[in-house]
Parts: structure tokens; sequence; C-alpha cells
């Protein structure tokens, strides 16, 4: 399995240097995403996102946004309104702004199912991580 460092600062965990592997990474990331959700974009929401993770790092993650709070839960959610299916490695390459969801779309490493105006309104509920949160070494 793959390594990634990854330099906290303020927003990944609590320790300010770790390795760890994708499948941690792809944890942290998600499970970061309550801490990043931009409440004005998510003003009036009552949704749930599910996120399908496939490969070594993957897994199934239900996003739940609500009164502009947000919380995670590692599950399928039969009552998704929509569902993104992508590979872990992938979804790294969203939270960091590597990749947008039409280039995804395009070069065939998304599908989904589901609200395609929830499903374009991601990069607004949850900004990619900037430069100045994160260092991959």
């Amino acid at each position: 399995m793959s390594k990634l460092v990854l330099v906290y600062v303020g927003l990944m965990g609590p320790s300010p240097t770790q390795k760890m592997s994708t499948h941690d990474l792809v944890r942290q990331l998600i499970n970061g995403m309550p801490r990043r959700l931009d409440k004005e974009a998510a003003k009036g929401l009552d949704t749930i996102l599910q996120f399908e993770l496939s490969g070594d790092a993957g897994g199934a993650f239900a996003i739940m946004i609500k009164d502009q709070t947000c919380w995670v839960e590692e599950t399928l959610s039969a009552d998704a309104d929509a569902t993104m299916k992508m590979s872990a490695d992938t979804y790294i390459d969203l939270a960091f702004g590597r990749i947008t969801g039409p280039q995804m779309f395009y070069k065939r490493k998304l599908r989904f199912d589901g609200s395609l105006n929830l499903i374009m309104k991601i990069h607004k509920l949850f900004p990619s991580l900037s430069k100045d949160e994160y260092s991959l070494d």
C-alpha cells in the first residue's frame, strides 16, 4: 500500500506530522468534511450524499447535511439523494483540488446516481483543501 505524508495544519488530525496509508488518509479526509462544510452553501439543505470508493483504501461513506451541519458515517445509505462512485485515489485528488468533478466525469473516473444538482454543489459545499492546509511529501 502506498504511503503519503500529511503535515497537519489544523484540519486533518492530532499529530503535527503523520505517515499514513492511503486507507487512513481517505478516512481522515472524509471525516474532515464536516469541518470543511461551507455553512452558507449548505443553507436549506437536508440531504444525504453517498461516496462509494473502490480499491484497497475504499469504502462506503454517507455524508449527512442538515441545518448547516454535517456528519459522516462509514456505511451505505439506502436514503442517499446522490451517490458518487470513484476510486479512493481519485477521491484524494478531488479533496486536494488536483481534479475537478467535470474532469473526473469526462475522464470516466466518476459515476453518479441521483441528484445532479447536489453533485454539482460538492465543490461549494466542501472546498478543496488549500496548499496552506496540507503538505504531501
